[in-house]
């Protein structure tokens, strides 16, 4: 009996000991299951989606090498956008660990992908709230340590770099030894300091990130980016260190030929026997046919070398090879054409000048530094080659008129017959080509192999579609894309559509011999002189000028021509001689010109810039015997001209371009100007209408150009009250780009955040920011603020973030000011304190001109 109360009593013991290690297993294997779960099955698959689409955003990846990389290849908005979808079935994948296993310890991982997507779309302002929120609701400090590290990374990407230099300030303090953490640390704080221009700070983390990397991608960038540093600073055995690893990395070809430009272009810099090893390093590329694409680089590069070698002759010539294999990169071709458009312009060929100008423009990037400036030259040089082109086309149409008529009845049928050939070639080539296609269809749908020789060098060339594809690619490669139709050369038609337009003006209004205003149609005599013509020929001969107002519209146009170029060689391109000369020819060829007086105003004014002062007074004698009373010899010999009732009809019209100036209506105002220079030059009432244009220009077109405007005004009628006043108004312009420059520079907006700066001497900089951390623990303990300094120009720049309203900064700015003690006894001597705004506080650090901004100050807010 005892036996078996004993034996019962075991067997209910290990019944009771076997169920509750039954429910301690089945509860540690579901936790594990869950996990194993939530990290292998959905974890797992989210991470592989924004891989791999990380891998297509890597490869589609199109860098800029004519400035320093970034070390992560994360594109551009766009680049953002086209990941949206990727990125948002990650998402998905990453939420299901949060719904399904929300005690799985990959929570808070599955939450750092949902970051990492919102970050890959571009979302950034999601992505730093998801950051934030892991950063605070979890306490794995590793993944606190990434949550910080991509808040930073986030705000580089804003392009809010100072509130992520304040960010690795922090993290440069955290102590964890993750090595994922300081790797990714060291690779994104070089990327910023790069981004900032503080080389010398990227370089050692740059090079710390390397040591534990095993990204193959992240590595080759960051050597490239060492690579390119290393060039700037022009250490140059440095800089070929980093490019040859990127060479033994089997980086794309890209980096490879870059990475081998990089070692040529710091080969040449370093001196000695440089050049001339560079040049022989460079000429072996080009034997190299994996180069092709980049002939027009290597060419460039070799230009550059010439030229620095004062090998002028031979730096043209490649240079214009660098033009003619140009690629699809706009950034290079906009270089060589602006470093050729550049050439000729120094050396006064400015139609060649314009002519790279013009392919500059048909292709510079909207980034391009100095865009404007360009296209603004290559405006310039436009209006001057296209009067130029003017003055040869109207003398060759009044000479063609002079002709006998059979002669030209000759010259004409030569002309028909050469375009008719013309004609008959392109549409022989045209079926060719069309043939060609077709058998192309054929074999390609049969697979037929009738055409397996066209590569050889025995078949009619548009045979070739090769040859034909090759053709098209230079073509595009000199012209770049061009629109089919009429004038397809010139990348500006403007002046060719005026042109046009012109022809079908109907305006009856004005005089006929007006160039702008006649119409051929309405000229009996040229149309009587057009009838006789055999119709077939009547098109070539419709432009030239028989008819006597015909005649005389040709020889405005010339003479307006020579006055607008010896203008635009004085006024916009400072060539004084040329300008005379243009000139000269204007009053030799047409004494009786309504120009005259314009052109020997501007022809004494030449005189006087190359020292022939006899010659500007004897220009403006002529003025003052010929057109006393116009403006321009009252400018010229100090004279004063009444308005008389002379002029009334030009005071209408100035009446008129005033009230539309009042009235906003300023393309109205330019108009009318134009008008009144086209039809009462030299009126006495030049100087005001001027000034008005001034104005006029000033509202359209902003600051720069209302200064020029008032410049050449204050040039032009020196001496008189119009220039007194350009003068005047010129003198407070400047006054205030001087003394008063902040109203400009520094925004008066009251929204947005503020900081609080103190800036001083000191030796005790931990000092100071330990004083100013807990005097804020102190008296504003319930707002959040960070303390952070760097260098500003001799001193040391403490600021304090951030105060939401104005309000708050104010009220800080209070209680900081008449606690100022605390800041002297900490070590900081000549202090200076103020806040500013997020806005301003970039464009100071900037200017690094503190006086400015507190002029600035004293105004706002005092």
């Amino acid at each position: 009996m005892k036996i078996t109360k004993y034996s019962v009593t075991l067997v209910l013991l290990t019944i009771a000991t076997f169920t509750s290690a039954q429910n301690t297993e089945d509860a540690w294997l579901k936790r594990n299951w869950g996990n194993m779960i939530a990290r292998f099955n959905i974890y797992f698959n989210a991470t592989q989606t924004i891989e791999g689409a990380l891998d297509g955003l890597t490869k589609k990846q199109k860098d800029d090498f004519n400035s320093v990389l970034d070390v992560y290849p994360y594109g551009t908005q766009d680049d953002a956008k086209g990941m949206k979808e990727s990125m948002e079935a990650a998402m998905k994948k990453a939420s299901k660990v949060i719904q399904n296993k929300p005690r799985s310890k990959w929570a808070d991982d599955a939450y750092f992908l949902i970051g990492q997507t919102q970050f890959f779309s571009g979302d950034y302002y999601a992505a730093l709230e998801t950051f934030q929120f892991i950063n605070a609701s979890y306490k794995d400090p590793n993944m606190k340590a990434m949550c910080q590290l991509w808040l930073m990374k986030s705000y580089i990407q804003q392009g809010k770099l100072d509130d992520a230099e304040a960010i690795l300030g922090l993290l440069q303090k955290n102590k964890s030894t993750y090595r994922k953490f300081k790797t990714h640390l060291n690779l994104s704080g070089g990327d910023l300091l790069v981004k900032q221009g503080k080389y010398n700070d990227a370089i050692p983390m740059l090079i710390s990130g390397l040591q534990h990397l095993k990204d193959k991608t992240l590595k080759y960038r960051t050597h490239f980016v060492l690579g390119q540093i290393m060039l700037i600073q022009k250490d140059f055995e440095k800089a070929n260190t980093h490019f040859m690893k990127v060479l033994r990395m089997n980086a794309p070809y890209e980096y490879v030929f870059q990475a081998n430009l990089g070692m040529a272009k710091s080969s040449a810099q370093s001196g000695g026997q440089g050049v001339q090893k560079t040049k022989k390093y460079l000429k072996r590329m080009l034997d190299d046919d994996k180069n092709i694409e980049y002939f027009d680089q290597i060419y460039y590069e070799l230009a550059k070398l010439e030229f620095s070698t004062k090998n002028e002759t031979a730096g043209l010539d490649y240079m214009r090879k660098s033009a003619k294999n140009a690629s699809n990169n706009n950034t290079q071709r906009t270089k060589t054409y602006l470093f050729l458009a550049d050439y000729f312009f120094s050396t006064r060929n400015y139609a060649q000048a314009q002519a790279y100008y013009d392919s500059t423009v048909s292709v510079i990037p909207k980034e391009f530094e100095n865009a404007d400036k360009i296209k603004a030259k290559h405006s310039i040089l436009s209006k001057l080659i296209e009067n130029i082109e003017e003055i040869r086309t109207q003398d060759s149409l009044l000479a063609l008129s002079g002709l006998d008529r059979e002669v030209l009845d000759e010259k004409i049928s030569q002309k028909i017959k050469r375009e008719e050939e013309r004609k008959k070639e392109e549409a022989e080539e045209a079926k060719i080509r069309q043939e060609q296609n077709a058998m192309n269809s054929l074999n390609i749908a049969g697979g037929s192999n009738l055409n397996s020789n066209t590569g050889s060098s025995g078949t009619w060339y548009f045979y070739n579609t090769s040859s034909v594809g090759r053709g098209e690619n230079e073509f595009k490669r000199t012209w770049a894309n061009r629109a089919y139709g009429d004038f397809w050369r010139f990348g500006n038609k403007k002046s060719m559509e005026k042109e046009l337009l012109a022809k079908e003006d109907k305006t009856e209004e004005e005089e006929t011999t007006n160039p702008d205003n006649y119409i051929r149609s309405q000229d009996q005599d040229q149309e009587a002189a057009l009838k006789e013509i055999d119709a077939s020929k009547r098109a070539y001969y419709a432009d030239i000028p028989f008819s006597a107002t015909a005649k005389l519209v040709a020889n405005r146009k010339i003479q307006t021509a020579y006055l607008t170029v010896g203008k635009i060689y004085y006024d916009e391109l400072r060539e004084y001689a040329k300008s005379k000369k243009e000139l000269t020819l204007l009053i030799t060829k047409y004494p009786k010109s309504i120009y005259e007086p314009e052109a020997l105003f501007y022809l004494s004014k030449a005189s006087n810039e190359i020292g022939d002062s006899l010659d500007a007074k004897n220009y403006a004698k002529q003025i003052a015997e010929k057109y006393p009373e116009t403006l321009y010899n009252n400018v010229l010999n100090n004279t004063t001209i009444k308005e008389d009732n002379s002029d009334k009809e030009v005071v209408v019209y100035y009446t008129q371009m005033y009230e539309a100036f009042t009235l906003n209506k300023l393309d109205e105002a330019v108009s009318i100007k134009k008008q009144i220079d086209r039809d009462y030059p030299g009126n006495s009432i030049q100087g005001k209408i001027d000034y008005l244009y001034a104005l006029t220009l000033g509202k359209q077109a902003g600051r720069e150009v209302y200064i020029k405007e008032l410049e050449i005004v204050n040039e032009t009628y020196a001496g008189t009250e119009v220039g007194v006043m350009a003068a005047y108004t010129l003198r407070l312009l400047k006054s205030e780009d001087t003394n008063d420059n902040t109203s400009k520079i520094y925004s008066t907006t009251t929204n947005g955040t503020y900081f609080y700066v103190i800036t001083g001497n000191t030796t005790k900089e931990t000092e100071v920011e330990i004083e100013l951390n807990n005097y804020n623990t102190r008296f504003f303990g319930s707002t959040p603020l960070l303390v952070k300094s760097i260098v500003f120009g001799d001193k040391q720049l403490f600021y304090i973030k951030q105060f939401n309203q104005l309000a708050k900064a104010k009220e800080y700015h209070t209680d900081i000011v008449s606690s100022i003690d605390f800041i002297k006894t900490a070590g900081l001597k000549n202090a200076e304190l103020f806040f500013v705004s997020e806005e301003n506080f970039k464009t100071l650090i900037k200017s690094n001109n503190e006086k400015e901004y507190l002029t600035f100050f004293s105004q706002t807010y005092n």
